[in-house]
């Protein structure tokens, strides 16, 4: 089966291109927001399946006989929760599970460089198999926000 796709939002294009990579084969990240004016711009428009020139290229699929709508959102920790509900606020946005770090969990960690990426990523696996974002179960997803 092909990797269920998600959109990252994260500030960082090396941190981006780095959980991009981790979140395969499960996942595929098609569709990095480097910022909360790239969703309200591009968001609209990658949900309704237009093309446009995006900010960020990781992830991002031109052909757009190959691009495709991401089932979920993953938020960075670089994002406040102020700017996660400004972005939710977006036009189609609501049918989509974000995803946001737990404050506890990331207050716990005191991990940096390789080893935080390798905590996200099985955080956000987890996170989403949990919820039932996972390949055979993907159906009948709901929108809101879950913490990871």
């Amino acid at each position: 089966m092909a990797p269920i796709p998600i959109a990252l939002c994260g500030k960082s294009s090396s941190m981006a291109t780095s959980f991009s990579d981790s979140m395969m084969p499960e996942y595929k990240v098609v569709h990095h927001f480097q910022s909360t004016g790239a969703v309200h711009k591009e968001l609209p428009l990658l949900m309704s399946g237009k093309p446009f020139t995006p900010e960020s290229d990781v992830g991002y699929e031109s052909d757009a006989e190959k691009r495709r709508i991401p089932r979920a959102v993953m938020v960075g920790a670089g994002f406040s929760e102020a700017e996660l509900e400004d972005m939710r606020k977006v036009e189609g946005a609501e049918k989509l599970p974000w995803l946001f770090p737990d404050a506890l969990k990331t207050a716990a960690s005191t991990l940096s460089g390789p080893f935080l990426m390798d905590v996200i990523v099985r955080r956000v696996k987890g996170c989403l198999r949990y919820n039932g974002l996972e390949e055979g179960k993907e159906g009948d997803i709901k929108g809101g926000v879950w913490k990871f």
